[in-house]
C-alpha cells in the first residue's frame, strides 16, 4: 500500500492588518425578511478519484458552490430555508463532472412557553462519485456518476418549558431515495423510510438531564430484484442516558439501549443487540475545543449482506489562533461488519483544515485529507490523499 504526503500551505501571504471575523451581512428584502448570498470556489487534487486498490487515477477538481439562505427570525420563531448548488469539473475528464442541487425549508414556532413545533423539508438532486456507493469497487462499469433524488420531511412537537424539570416530545420523519440513471440495476435500491419517534428530558441536577429516546422505522424498497430476498424491514430502538450541560468545561451525552431490526424475509438474519451513542465536547479555553464521539448500531446495507453492524469513533480539535485564523484537525475510525456476507471493512480518515478571514466578507481555506480503507473483500481496499485550496465570498 502506498502512502503519499501533500503539504497544504495556507495562503497567509495576503494577510490584511485590518482583517476581522468572517460575518456575512444579511440583505433586507422586506420588513423582517432577510437573505444571505454566498459563493465559494476551490481547487482540489485527489490522487485516487475512483477509490481503487491498484492502478489509481488522479485528477484536479474545480468546484464552485453558490448558495443563499433566507428567512424571518423574530428571536423566538424562525421561518426560512436555503438553496445550494455545487458544480464540479474534473481535469481528468468530463465524464465525472457533476452538478448537485439542495433546497431546504424550515419552520420553528413557539405557541407558548411550553408548546413548540419544528417542521423541515428538503429536496436534493445528488450524486455518488464513481467507485463509491452503489459503484463501490466497480467504477469501470459506470461511465458517469450515479445520480439520485433525496427527499426528507420531518415534523416534531415538544411540550414543556425550556427551564422545566421535564420536557417530552415526539414526531415523524419521512425519507425517500430515488435513483435517476442506470435504472436497470439502481432501481432495486430505491427506498423509503417512515420513522415515528419520541423523546423526553428529565432534569436530575443543575446541569444533568436524564434522557429517553424511542423510535421505529419502516424500511420499504420500491422494487425487488428477481432471485433476491426482500430487504424490507422494521428497525426499532430504545435508549436511555444522560446529558451534561456546562459541567465545568465539558458538555456530554451518553446513551445506551437496545435495537431490533426485523426483516420481512425469513431468509435474512434479524438483529437484536446493544446500541450506543456517546459524545463529549471539552473546551479548556475559549479559543480551543475538543470533540470525541462513539456509536454502535445496525445499519442497512446498500451493497451486499443483510445489514451492517457499524462502529464509529471520532476525535476532533479546533483551535482559534487569532480572531482571523483557525485550524481544525480530526480523525475518525469506522468498523463495518457485514452480516449475511463474509466481509469486514475498516476505514481511517485524517483531515486538516485551515481558515483565514481576510475581511468580514472574504475567507480563505486550505485542507488536506487522508483516507485508508482495508476490506476482506477484493477490490474494496484503497488509500487516497486529497488537498484543496479555496475562497468563500459573501456580502
Amino acid at each position: 500500500m502506498k502512502y503519499s504526503i501533500f503539504l497544504a500551505i495556507s495562503p497567509v501571504f495576503v494577510i490584511n492588518a485590518f482583517a476581522e471575523s468572517f460575518d456575512p451581512a444579511p440583505i433586507k428584502v422586506t420588513d423582517g425578511f432577510m437573505v444571505v448570498p454566498q459563493v465559494s470556489a476551490s481547487v482540489k487534487y485527489d490522487d485516487n478519484i475512483y477509490d481503487q486498490e491498484d492502478d489509481t487515477t488522479s485528477s484536479a477538481i474545480y468546484i464552485v458552490t453558490p448558495s443563499i439562505k433566507f428567512g424571518v427570525d423574530d428571536g423566538i420563531n424562525r421561518y426560512g430555508g436555503s438553496y445550494r448548488l455545487t458544480s464540479a469539473s474534473y481535469e481528468n475528464g468530463s465524464e465525472d463532472n457533476y452538478t448537485d442541487h439542495t433546497l431546504s425549508l424550515l419552520a420553528h414556532t413557539e405557541y407558548t412557553d411550553r408548546h413548540r413545533t419544528d417542521f423541515s423539508l428538503s429536496y436534493a438532486n445528488l450524486h455518488e462519485d464513481r467507485g463509491s456507493g452503489l459503484s463501490e469497487g466497480n467504477s469501470s462499469f459506470f461511465d458517469q456518476p450515479i445520480k439520485y433524488n433525496e427527499l426528507n420531511a420531518r415534523g416534531y412537537y415538544q411540550f414543556g418549558g425550556l427551564n422545566a424539570i421535564m420536557r417530552i416530545g415526539g414526531g415523524v420523519n419521512f425519507s425517500d431515495v430515488d435513483y435517476r440513471n442506470f435504472i436497470v440495476t439502481t432501481r432495486f435500491d430505491d427506498v423509503s423510510k417512515l420513522t415515528f419517534f419520541a423523546d423526553a428530558d428529565y432534569q436530575a441536577g443543575n446541569v444533568t438531564y436524564l434522557t429517553f429516546d424511542v423510535s421505529t422505522t419502516d424500511v420499504q424498497y420500491d422494487e425487488l430484484e428477481v432471485g433476491q430476498e426482500s430487504g424490507d424491514n422494521r428497525d426499532s430502538s430504545a435508549l436511555v442516558g444522560f446529558r451534561w450541560l456546562g459541567l465545568g468545561k465539558t458538555t456530554a451525552t451518553a446513551k445506551v439501549g437496545y435495537q431490533y431490526k426485523t426483516f420481512e424475509s425469513e431468509s435474512r438474519e434479524n438483529f437484536s443487540g446493544n446500541t450506543v451513542e456517546l459524545g463529549a465536547t471539552w473546551k479548556p479555553q475559549e479559543y480551543s475545543t475538543f470533540d470525541i464521539s462513539f456509536s454502535r448500531a445496525a445499519e442497512d446495507s446498500s451493497t451486499v449482506g443483510d445489514y451492517i453492524l457499524e462502529i464509529n469513533s471520532g476525535l476532533a480539535w479546533k483551535q482559534s489562533w487569532t480572531e482571523d485564523f483557525d485550524t481544525s484537525l480530526s480523525f475518525s475510525y469506522t468498523d463495518e461488519d457485514y452480516i449475511g456476507f463474509s466481509r469486514n471493512d475498516k476505514t481511517k480518515n485524517l483531515a486538516l483544515n485551515l481558515n483565514y478571514t481576510v475581511t468580514r466578507w472574504i475567507k480563505l481555506q486550505a485542507g488536506y485529507q487522508f483516507t485508508d480503507k482495508n476490506s476482506t473483500e477484493t477490490d474494496i481496499s484503497y488509500d487516497k490523499n486529497a488537498v484543496n485550496l479555496g475562497i468563500v465570498v459573501a456580502l
